[in-house]
């Protein structure tokens, strides 16, 4: 198996030191380097800056861009990207917290430039699985008038509510039902609806359940994360999958059932 060649934007936050943890004990990924705001860090020449400017020659000894930073940080690279001539790069944004038109942006570049890249508000394969198995139930249950609502839990410090997960999760559960999302309601419930609720405290990882609500029976399908270093696997995961799509922009749901066991027999992380 070829050894494929990584850059991390957030390089010095929390999944960035996992990313590394991980690579430096992986027989098939190599950092080359990373950047956050302000800094760039070339590990192959040892050499660190104050800005980006050698940002493009360091991209062209890669093989996948992956973005864990923050808003400001993924603002930061994606104007980089308007700025620059960079084309042709597998590029994996697993930040989250990401405004439409932020999102929009990246999906035109990845247009206009030929870029593979996939918004991932969640890494985690198991998230994946738990979107596969609830949007089967809700095919379902909706027939037998269910009500369908996404509760999540995280730590006190997380900026954004309700999680980029959360809204994943939501968002795929109503599409297939022809609903809609509501975040933060604050009257009664209409029929067409599948609600969010959030909680913040704690050190909670990430907690997401999607309760199927009946009028003499529940049924909920969940996934708790235990650490951080599970976004860090599916992430290497994630990228050995981005690198083999045609140029385009993804979303986790065209990662399928298939897929994600091709990915893990590989085992990419």
């Amino acid at each position: 198996m070829s050894i494929q060649r990584v850059w991390i934007n957030g390089l010095s936050g929390k999944m960035g030191l996992e990313l590394q943890t991980l690579i430096a004990s992986s027989e098939r990924w190599d950092l080359v380097g990373g950047t956050s705001i302000g800094e760039l860090v070339d590990r192959e020449s040892g050499v660190a800056d104050t800005d980006w400017k050698r940002l493009p020659e360091c991209l062209n000894r890669t093989d996948v861009l992956i973005d864990f930073s923050a808003p400001a940080g993924n603002a930061s690279l994606l104007k980089f990207f308007q700025d620059s001539s960079v084309r042709d790069k597998a590029v994996l944004i697993g930040t989250t917290g990401l405004d439409r038109d932020q999102r929009q942006e990246w999906k035109r570049l990845a247009t206009e430039r030929g870029l593979r890249l996939l918004l991932a508000p969640n890494t985690s394969l198991g998230v994946l699985l738990t979107l596969k198995v609830s949007q089967q139930l809700a095919g379902v249950l909706d027939n037998f008038n269910f009500d369908i609502e996404v509760v999540e839990s995280h730590h006190r410090a997380k900026i954004d509510a309700p999680s980029g997960t959360a809204k994943f999760l939501a968002e795929g559960v109503a599409k297939v039902l022809d609903k809609k999302t509501i975040y933060g309601r604050t009257g009664q419930r209409q029929p067409q609806e599948v609600g969010v609720a959030s909680l913040r405290g704690g050190s909670v990882f990430g907690e997401h359940e999607i309760r199927f609500l009946g009028d003499h029976e529940e049924l909920v399908v969940s996934h708790r994360a235990l650490s951080r270093t599970l976004f860090a696997q599916g992430a290497l995961l994630l990228a050995g999958w981005i690198i083999s799509r045609s140029p385009g922009a993804y979303g986790l749901e065209d990662v399928s059932i298939e897929d994600m066991l091709k990915l893990l027999q590989t085992k990419g992380a």
